[in-house]
């Protein structure tokens, strides 16, 4: 169940700014300051933020693997890969360096 969030005039940070800390605090939840009756800014607790952010990476790497894994669906073994590196280096070390004159 999805807490009901927090929400508050801007005019607290002013005047009351310990507790709307303390509230951000305890309740690891966003809190919505309003000004003149509509949404205007958003209070956090500095590690719910950094949950979040890194809550939002983990989400970003599993579409990037989900997409890797549609256009690249077989798997390589290990010596597999390692017969690719060694196969692409030997044929580097065969071409001639080509410094610019």
């Amino acid at each position: 169940m999805t807490p009901v969030p927090a929400i508050r005039p801007i005019s607290d940070l002013r005047t009351d700014l310990s507790d709307v800390c303390e509230c951000a605090r305890d309740s690891q939840q966003p809190i919505f300051m309003t000004k003149n009756g509509k949404a205007s800014l958003v209070v956090m607790d500095c590690e719910a933020y950094e949950r979040q952010r890194q809550h939002e990476r983990y989400v970003l790497k599993l579409r990037e693997a989900e997409i890797e894994s549609r256009y690249h669906p077989e798997a390589v073994s290990l010596d597999e890969m390692d017969k690719r590196v060694a196969k692409v280096l030997a044929s580097a070390r065969r071409e001639p360096s080509r410094a610019c004159a």
